[in-house]
């Protein structure tokens, strides 16, 4: 296996860490499964599971529940990166 690396700002490893803590994701894997998921466009077009890397969401809440919960961990990162703050999903 094949290493890459990229300089990042403190603030920027940490939104990267929250974001992998997020997803129940390595950073190294979450790191992977994005930028290839970039590269095939999968946000746009459907592509292999395996690049799924999606915030990790409890089963049996209901779906405003769930909104905040993802309101709360993408505010969270953008906080760590001086960024605006979502008011909604």
């Amino acid at each position: 296996m094949v290493t890459i690396s990229a300089k990042v700002s403190k603030n920027e490893l940490d939104a990267i860490r929250e974001y992998a803590n997020s997803c129940g994701e390595t950073m190294s894997n979450l790191i992977r499964k994005v930028m290839i998921r970039e590269a095939i466009y999968m946000n746009c077009y459907n592509g292999p599971k395996e690049y799924n890397c999606d915030f990790s969401i409890p089963d049996n809440i209901s779906g405003n529940e769930e909104d905040e919960m993802f309101k709360n961990s993408v505010n969270k990162i953008r906080r760590i990166l001086g960024i605006e703050e979502i008011t909604e999903v």
